[in-house]
């Protein structure tokens, strides 16, 4: 903590008191991490950040809901050093259990209120994340096989971009990284939504196609139960107009890009292993989505 601002300190000294233990978190994408501070009988998150976009979001747009509030971490203080951006947020200890990966109800209804009440909403930020499938994404990941199967996959993977891009239009807010470990869930069931490195204004399709683990199922089992739940909620509202069937195929394509965005920004920082599977769950995933056209 000597590096950190006076101020910063300060706080942290007149509110909790002396931190009993602190804790460096891995896994955080933001530039300057993530740190756990254990009080006595409190523990909270302080994050430093090179980019404003999560700071700007607890600041500037987290006020502006009023149904989806509570699905998001408390913010205690933010500071920017005039280099560094700071936020000292709620610790939300208990992670989504794996046993509710798979469509939660509690996560589609979370994520209905951040896309309803945001609805045509214009997002109070000048530069934030913007999803993107462009022909650049697709020559990386081509150049990621052999020759033989990147010829054979070239045409299927430039017609899930041109497909894509009928997706990606800006309807409302999203978080943009909703995948099941960004959840927690506080001590009275609550689920909280806890990273917004990537908030954006685009189709709340991204989100739900993120919810879901690896690639989705080969049946569409769990699209269909994301889509059927999350549809429900749109019954009394004309904004979110969509057949159950069209919106099982746009969760399958989106998930598609999940993949392509992945292994364009991962290839040489994720196992092989890891990068291995994708590339071949994703041959499977084309030529599914080539059956339903």
């Amino acid at each position: 903590m000597k590096n950190w601002p006076e101020s910063i300190k300060e706080y942290l000294r007149e509110i909790f008191g002396q931190a009993i233990e602190i804790q460096r978190l891995s896994g955080i994408k933001a530039q300057g991490g993530a740190f756990r501070l254990k009080f006595k009988d409190k523990s909270l998150i302080v994050k430093k950040m090179e980019k404003p976009q999560e700071y700007l979001f607890y600041t500037k747009c987290k006020p502006l809901l009023n149904e989806f509030y509570i699905h998001i971490p408390d913010l205690y203080w933010s500071h920017y050093d005039g280099k560094s951006y700071w936020i000292i947020i709620e610790d939300i200890v208990n992670q989504l259990p794996k046993e509710r990966w798979q469509g939660d109800e509690k996560i589609i209804e979370a994520l209905f209120k951040l896309h309803s009440e945001s609805w045509e909403k214009p997002l109070p930020l000048e530069d934030y994340y913007l999803p993107r499938w462009d022909y650049e994404l697709t020559e990386f990941v081509l150049n990621l096989y052999k020759d033989n199967i990147s010829m054979q996959l070239k045409p299927l993977l430039i017609e899930a971009q041109g497909q894509f891009q009928k997706i990606l239009k800006p309807y409302c807010w999203i978080n943009g990284d909703t995948n099941p470990t960004n959840w927690g869930i506080r001590e009275d069931g609550t689920v909280v939504l806890f990273d917004w490195e990537r908030i954006s204004m685009s189709n709340p399709i991204i989100d739900l196609s993120i919810t879901m683990p690896g690639l989705g199922t080969s049946d569409n089992s769990l699209e269909k139960i994301i889509a059927k739940n999350y549809l429900k909620y749109w019954e009394e509202g004309p904004c979110f107009s969509i057949s159950q069937e069209e919106l099982v195929k746009q969760i399958r394509l989106t998930k598609i890009w999940t993949a392509v965005e992945f292994l364009t920004s991962n290839w040489d920082t994720q196992d092989k292993d890891t990068i291995y599977w994708i590339l071949d769950e994703l041959i499977n995933k084309l030529y599914e989505f080539e059956k339903l056209k």
